[in-house]
C-alpha cells in the first residue's frame, strides 16, 4: 500500500473514531507499528491530526468563531479555578495585560492582588474592571471586532512600544501539539506584541482546548513561560502537552 493510501486511510478512521490506536492502525493496514507511528508524525507535522501516547486523535477544527455572548456560559467553573490559579502568578505592583475571552472575564473577580495597573484590549474586561475595582486599567482602542468584544489593528498594537509590562495573559481557541491558535491572524498580532514586551508569557486555557485547533497559530506553546488550566485534565493529555511546554493546573506557591 502506498504512503498517501495509507494516510488517508488513517484520516478516515479518524473521521469516524475521535482517537485511534497505533496498533489498531497496524494491523488494519497489514504494516508494522513503526511504520504507522511513522505516517503519524508526517500527518501530525502537517497539522492533520494530534499525535497523542500510543495513538491519534482527530483535530477538531472550529468552523466559525463562537460570540463572546455564545462562550459566556461555558466551562464556567473551569474558567474560575483558572483565575485563583492566575492570581497566584500575580505579584502586588504588578503591570497586567490581559486579553480578550470570557476565560480571562471569569477569572477577574479572583484577582485581588493591591495596586495593579492593567492594560486590555477587551471591552468587557475593561467595563468589568472599571465598575468592580480600583485598579488602575487602560484600554488599548483601536479596530473593534463585535464578535469577540475586543479592539485590534496597528492602532492597538502600538500601545505596547513603550510599556513594561509585568505579566501578560492571553486566552486561545485551541491548543494542539505545539500551536496555540486563533481565529485570525488581526487577534493574534495583539497578543503577540503584548508579548513582546512583557516579562512573562502566559496562556491561558480550559481542557476543553487542548487538541482543538483553531485557524491561526499565533504561539508556539515552547515559547510561553507556561499555559495556565484546570484541573479536569486527563494524565495522558497533561504528559503529552507538557513535553512542548510547562503546564501550571494548581495555585502556585511564591
Amino acid at each position: 500500500m502506498l504512503k498517501s493510501e495509507r494516510h488517508d486511510k488513517i484520516l478516515g478512521y479518524l473521521e469516524h473514531n475521535n482517537f485511534v490506536t497505533v496498533t489498531e492502525l497496524a494491523q488494519s493496514l497489514g504494516v508494522s507499528d513503526m511504520t504507522v507511528r511513522r505516517d503519524i508524525t508526517e500527518l501530525s507535522e502537517k497539522n492533520e491530526l494530534v499525535k497523542l501516547y500510543g495513538g491519534a486523535q482527530k483535530v477538531n477544527l472550529k468552523e466559525k468563531e463562537l460570540t463572546t455572548t455564545e462562550k459566556i456560559e461555558l466551562s464556567v467553573e473551569n474558567k474560575e479555578y483558572i483565575g485563583r490559579v492566575m492570581n497566584s502568578v500575580i505579584n502586588d505592583g504588578d503591570v497586567v495585560y490581559i486579553g480578550a475571552g470570557t476565560t480571562i472575564l471569569y477569572a477577574l473577580p479572583y484577582i485581588d492582588k493591591k495596586e495593579l495597573f492593567f492594560i486590555t484590549n477587551s471591552m468587557i474586561a475593561f467595563d468589568y474592571l472599571i465598575h468592580n475595582s480600583d485598579y488602575k486599567v487602560q484600554l488599548t482602542g483601536g479596530e473593534y471586532l463585535k464578535v469577540t468584544e475586543e479592539f485590534v489593528g496597528e492602532h492597538a498594537e502600538k500601545i505596547f512600544d513603550n510599556l513594561n509590562i509585568d505579566i501578560a495573559f492571553a486566552a486561545t481557541n485551541g491548543i494542539y501539539n505545539d500551536n496555540v491558535t486563533t481565529a485570525n491572524e488581526l487577534e493574534g498580532s495583539i497578543q503577540k506584541a503584548a508579548f513582546r514586551n512583557a516579562k512573562q508569557t502566559v496562556v491561558v486555557a480550559d481542557s476543553s482546548k487542548f487538541n482543538v485547533s483553531d485557524v491561526y497559530t499565533f504561539y508556539k506553546l515552547g515559547d510561553l513561560d507556561f499555559v495556565i488550566t484546570d484541573n479536569e485534565m486527563d494524565q495522558n493529555t497533561l504528559d503529552y502537552f507538557s513535553y512542548f511546554g510547562k503546564i501550571v493546573n494548581k495555585e502556585m506557591k511564591k
